[in-house]
């Protein structure tokens, strides 16, 4: 077996327990060295569990030699320059999704990985789950896709971070932290295809924050295959479905995890995975980070994987810009006077 590779942790937020809860699971991939957080305090919380080295400063963080690639989970503006100094010292990245503010920036990170030959993956969790997985490989024996809905719904009452109050309308909220899930899922079956025609209505239902947090998309593809995207965060009850029309019949994709071809089940979970899907927590997400890294390492080491990587993750970039702007071409008026307006 190969010696695990030595990981830095930067950011120790919100998000970060869920990696470093997931380090567990992916056996020998990694052994976490180091982490690094404006926070003191944060990052020597999230170092004392695995006996690694805490730092405030990033640049001597990345200094050190023990250090192969590093795991990105800082607040979304944060993302395009850590991943580049990362890369400027020869450290692998795994970023948080979104991989960059902007398509321009997610493109010069991408060439910067591809020129120093690292790996620069996306971290796009609902990728690495076996109903995901079975879908992909299986779907070139349904015959032609034609259709693509999904769905994607949550309850958040209000920032979860307090870097989420202070985005503005045009950087975006639901569009820029929720829909790069079901944008990364619609672009993983469209294949290299990106889309002819981008719209968006968009809206804002809640008062503690500046953006969007309902969105619904449209999209053109070539060969007259269409998708549609509803993702929102003022569900209280958990919707999480995806369905695909091919010329062979329907796949559907229920809670993440069921995977079904013309309404019989292929692929289900282990139990305990699905406790009370429809609830805020009611579906274990750990192996899904898991298999991530496990994933991710395969990348570096070169061996076959499912990471969105280099260019192919910042093609989603550009197309989050795409609906972003749409968005704000058609719906402004419903997402940025004040509630009751």
């Amino acid at each position: 077996m190969p010696e695990p590779l030595g990981l830095l942790l930067i950011g120790c937020g919100r998000i970060s327990g869920a990696h470093l809860a997931a380090l567990d699971g992916a056996g020998d991939a990694f052994r976490l060295v180091a982490t690094v957080d404006s926070d003191r305090g944060a990052a020597e919380r999230a170092a004392a569990p695995f006996a690694a080295n805490a730092f405030t400063d990033l640049e001597e963080a990345l200094a050190r030699p023990d250090v192969d690639a590093v795991l990105i989970a800082s607040p979304n503006a944060l993302h395009g320059p850590q991943s580049l100094a990362a890369l400027r010292a020869g450290k692998h990245v795994l970023v948080e999704k979104p991989l960059a503010e902007s398509g321009a920036e997610a493109r010069a990170l991408a060439a910067e990985a591809e020129r120093r030959e690292l790996v620069l993956a996306a971290g796009h969790t609902y990728r690495h789950n076996a109903a995901v997985a079975s879908l992909v490989d299986t779907m070139p024996d349904w015959g032609a896709l034609r259709a693509v809905e999904v769905s994607s719904c949550v309850f958040w009452d209000g920032p979860q971070a307090p870097w989420w109050a202070e985005r503005t309308a045009e950087q975006g909220l639901i569009l820029s932290l929720f829909a790069p899930h079901s944008l990364d899922f619609v672009q993983l079956v469209m294949g290299d295809d990106d889309p002819l025609r981008v719209q968006v209505e968009a809206a804002r239902w809640q008062m503690g924050w500046q953006g969007e947090d309902e969105a619904m998309i449209l999209l053109g593809y070539p060969g007259r295959r269409m998708a549609s995207v509803h993702i929102s965060y003022n569900q209280r009850r958990v919707f999480d479905r995806k369905v695909l029309h091919f010329a062979g019949g329907v796949a559907e994709v229920e809670d993440g995890e069921i995977l079904k071809w013309n309404g019989e089940v292929l692929v289900s979970p282990p139990p305990g995975v699905l406790v009370e899907p429809g609830v805020m927590g009611g579906r274990k997400l750990g192996h899904f980070f898991a298999k991530q890294l496990r994933e991710f390492a395969a990348a570096v080491r070169g061996e076959a994987h499912r990471c969105p990587t280099g260019h192919d993750a910042a093609r989603l970039i550009d197309l989050i810009d795409r609906v972003k702007t749409a968005a704000r071409a058609t719906s402004a008026d419903a997402i940025d006077p004040p509630i009751g307006g």
